[in-house]
């Protein structure tokens, strides 16, 4: 009975635990969604206005060009309601005979009066005139002009006098004044505009203009827009007739939806903030500052909203997701060790960032933590290995320092090639006098305070004062050549020491036996991120075998004994070096390449990433950022 009890306590301790762990993640989770709910609501509302504003602009600039086309159009009615030439036409009457005169005249009007003032063909023209005599003049259609045009003409009350000389514009309709109607809906519809014209001369009206401002235009000032936006685009009337639309249907019918219309027309003013007036459609209207006409916007909400509205559903099914999946998870993450486990691998994590002293406290006297304990002992050993491998490599570096400066004097160095120099000149030779200021010029360039990427400028006055010891020795037999553009490298760096073993490198192979002067030429160039190097020389050059070696020995360090013994009347450093050197600091394989032919010459091509003063810290060295760049961004192939 006593181990049945404790079994039911255990049990319903676990349940408990289970209970609490549920209700936790439940107390997180239920806050979590009222909070993305609250935002997502918040952003779809600012996602509403924020499109209204961006689209506000654009509809505004739609209402500016349809001003624009209408302006242009009253411009010309102004511009032909007092026309001289006009009158002659006006004043005729034409008897059933004399039709074809009537039809003459019209051309004559259209093309000699009309288009003189439009020679361009860009401004809209007078599509008819309708006479006090009740003559009608259609230059769209000459030879339309029935009983049934002129019937419809006065069926829109054109000689109404209380209009007085006021234009009026008429709602979408066909265009009664073509006889042929086009079968694109767009074409066939159109919006008449008329105007009484007054004669103060004859004291009467004169005649009355027509414009049939076809559908299509008014469309083209706001197609653009009406292809870009998930809705549609409708230009009314005051009293909300149909003027165009981007929606071929509404065109096609000519009205406008009453609910619409409704909505519009109880509104005062523009709109200008997105609102929701007609169930889940946002709505805009710009008013045109020319006449009465109203530019109105009406895109659906989910249409705006559509991305978010996805987010948020799909977020909402995450989240049950995780309820159930939480739900299953329970009965594993209960048991206690859970935080020192936790503590453990958050431990782990300071180690591989680098902290080895990220120790763990000990409490539990089980497995857990015996494992806590073997850790911690396993980062006692390792940090006691590192501190003495550390103290012993720091000891060995500063006593292989001291060797090497105890080897070298720099200003006893200096002092003693100055001793020289004067020397030289006192016993009249100024020859040795040179050479021991190119000597110590190439000892002081090459320690570059201790730098290892230089100028390229400092790179090749370090050459050139190589060259000027050469040239001492070998006088005419010697002739160097610098085919570069220093403008171009006056921004350039390069590891230093690399240009002299290179050009030293033409005298060991090239200089012994020659029977003619040997030119060494040195060009510098950059190509595709990379700097370019080539020493070509005209010297003895090497057969193939010979090539083979000194390329193995570039790339591998093997010389035969012969080669060792040539290379200790050198520098020392060599080609093998310097490719050594490159792919050590930048990483790059294959940077030193080298071709020769017996008899011919040799060329030795050195290839480093650009690197310009943009790379270089405030010390003078090479940035870390610079350096990742060229051992990672910059491989070649």
């Amino acid at each position: 009975m006593t181990m049945n009890k404790k079994k039911g306590q255990a049990k319903k301790r676990n349940i408990g635990l289970k209970r609490r762990m549920l209700y936790g993640i439940l107390q997180v989770l239920i806050p979590v969604m009222v909070i993305i709910t609250t935002l997502f609501w918040h952003t779809r509302k600012v996602m509403k206005q924020e499109y209204m504003r961006t689209t506000q602009s654009r509809i505004t600039d739609i209402a500016n060009k349809i001003d624009a086309k209408l302006q242009d159009i009253y411009s010309v009615s102004d511009n032909f309601a007092a026309n001289d030439q006009l009158k002659k036409y006006i004043e005729k009457e034409y008897s059933p005979q004399e039709q074809l005169y009537k039809k003459l005249d019209i051309v004559k009007i259209y093309s000699n009066i009309f288009g003189a003032y439009d020679i361009l063909n860009q401004r809209e023209r007078i599509s008819a005139i309708y006479t006090y005599k009740g003559e009608l003049f259609n230059f769209l259609d000459p030879n339309n002009d029935t009983e049934e045009v002129i019937r419809r003409l006065r069926a829109m009350n054109i000689e109404d006098p209380d209009l007085l000389m006021k234009f009026r514009w008429f709602s979408l309709q066909d265009n009664f004044l073509l006889s042929d109607r086009p079968a694109k809906v767009r074409e066939r519809k159109a919006v008449m505009g008329i105007r009484r014209i007054y004669s103060w001369e004859k004291a009467r009206y004169e005649y009355v203009q027509l414009f049939a401002l076809k559908e299509q235009d008014i469309y083209e000032q706001y197609r653009e827009l009406a292809e870009s936006i998930p809705g549609d685009i409708y230009v009314i009337s005051e009293n909300g007739s149909l003027i165009s639309s981007s929606n071929e249907k509404a065109v096609e019918s000519g009205e406008l939806s009453e609910k619409l219309k409704a909505v519009i027309l109880e509104q005062t003013g523009d709109l200008n903030e997105g609102w929701e007036a007609l169930g889940n459609q946002m709505i805009q209207v710009k008013s045109s500052d020319v006449n009465d006409w109203k530019i109105v916007m009406v895109v659906p909400v989910k249409s705006v909203t559509k991305e978010v509205d996805v987010l948020y559903y799909r977020i909402f099914l995450v989240m049950v997701a995780c309820v159930g999946l939480c739900t299953l998870m329970i009965f594993y993450l209960y048991k206690s060790f859970m935080d020192p486990i936790g503590k453990l691998n958050a431990s782990m994590k300071e180690v591989y960032g680098g902290n080895l002293n990220a120790y763990v406290e000990v409490k539990q006297k089980n497995e857990v933590g015996d494992m806590i304990r073997y850790y911690n002992s396993m980062l006692e050993r390792i940090n006691t290995h590192i501190i003495e491998g550390l103290q012993s490599d720091r000891k060995k570096k500063e006593l292989e320092l001291e060797v090497l400066m105890s080897q070298i004097n720099p200003h006893f160095l200096y002092n003693t090639l100055e001793n020289i120099v004067w020397m030289s000149n006192e016993a009249g030779r100024p020859d040795i006098g040179r050479t021991a200021a190119s000597l110590g010029r190439m000892y002081r360039l090459s320690i570059s305070g201790g730098q290892v990427i230089v100028p390229m400028e400092h790179e090749i006055e370090h050459l050139m004062a190589y060259v000027k010891i050469q040239k001492n020795r070998y006088k005419e037999d010697f002739e160097f050549d610098l085919m570069t553009d220093m403008r171009q490298i006056h921004e350039l760096y390069s590891l230093k020491i690399i240009l002299q073993p290179a050009v030293e490198n033409s005298f060991l192979y090239g200089m012994t036996g020659l029977k003619h002067p040997m030119m060494i030429r040195l060009t510098v160039k950059e190509k595709g991120g990379w700097v370019m190097i080539k020493i070509m020389d005209n010297g003895r050059g090497m057969d193939r075998e010979k090539l083979k070696e000194v390329r193995d020995q570039i790339r591998f360090g093997k010389t035969s004994k012969d080669e060792e013994e040539q290379n200790r009347r050198s520098t020392g450093i060599g080609l093998h070096s310097i490719e050594a050197r490159i792919k050590l600091y930048f990483g790059v394989d294959r940077a030193v390449s080298i071709f020769s032919k017996k008899d011919t010459g040799t060329l030795t091509v050195i290839r480093i990433p650009r690197i310009t003063r943009e790379d270089m810290d405030e010390h003078g060295n090479m940035s870390e950022s610079s350096k990742s760049t060229a051992l990672n961004g910059k491989k070649r192939k």
